[in-house]
């Protein structure tokens, strides 16, 4: 009985080590796969274990922040005053509208500068002075400027809540001059007599500036100065006008006038 026991433990213990030699064994698969799930302890680097990178606490997909995205275009309309730097005879002070369509150059690049690139159309309204004529003819003479112009606007801080930029343009303005003629007829009927009789264009350059203030997510608020640079132009000169007898226009002259120009916007960006 004791040989049969004897025996049976020493077949066990042979069979024990034969399993620890050999690889595809269970046995040394469960170790294995214990080692991959047991933390190391004492001196051995984490580095010798594997890691479950689908685990989110290794993964570089954290979005838990993220850098406000960067706009690719701009869209903005705004209304504007004209006024010369010099005392001129022609050109009032002048009113009117702009708009600009833009895109970001930058749109890839993350940082707090923008650079919009595109093209910008402003137009001024000149009123006239009124000169009184014989025969109770009142004249008034208007000019009409319209400048289109490539530009650039460079943004700081486009995600601020206050965005500070600086802007270049360079372009073409045409002015036209109308008259307004206002008359008794021969029934002592008020009459008015409208038509553009001259025009003339120039060059146009300048730099600005202005801030931007953020009201809602795409959408600002827009403050800008522009100093307009431009080669004289040929105006009517109101005080040369003439008539014949039957009150038609018989005669007038034209006279160059600067057209340098200090113009301010209030207007509204929409950044897409």
């Amino acid at each position: 009985m004791r040989k049969l026991l004897f025996l049976f433990l020493g077949l066990v213990i042979i069979n024990q080590l034969n399993a620890q030699r050999n690889p595809n064994t269970n046995s040394n698969k469960i170790k294995k796969d214990t080692a991959t799930i047991v933390n190391p302890i004492g001196g051995d680097s984490i580095n010798s274990y594997p890691i479950n990178n689908t685990d989110p606490r290794f993964s570089n997909n954290n979005n838990s922040y993220k850098p406000s995205e960067n706009k690719s275009g701009m869209i903005a309309a705004a209304l504007n005053y004209g006024t010369t730097p010099f005392k001129s005879t022609a050109l009032e002070n002048g009113i009117g509208f702009s708009f600009k369509l833009g895109f970001n150059l930058l749109k890839k690049v993350e940082s707090p500068f923008a650079l919009y690139a595109g093209l910008g159309f402003d137009y001024l309204y000149f009123g006239g002075k009124n000169i009184d004529r014989p025969n109770n003819v009142r004249l008034a003479i208007n000019s009409n400027a319209y400048g289109w112009y490539p530009y650039a606007d460079l943004d700081i801080g486009q995600n601020w809540p206050i965005t500070f930029f600086g802007t270049a343009f360079w372009g073409g303005r045409l002015f036209f001059t109308r008259q307004n003629i206002n008359y008794l007829d021969a029934n002592n009927a008020r009459q008015t007599d409208t038509k553009n009789i001259e025009g003339d264009g120039t060059n146009i350059y300048g730099y600005g500036g202005g801030l931007k203030f953020s009201i809602a997510d795409g959408l600002k608020l827009e403050l800008r100065y522009q100093k307009n640079f431009g080669n004289s132009a040929k105006v009517v000169d109101a005080n040369s006008i003439e008539f014949d007898g039957n009150g038609n226009l018989k005669s007038y002259k034209m006279i160059g006038t600067d057209t340098d120009l200090d113009v301010f916007f209030l207007g509204l960006v929409l950044n897409l």
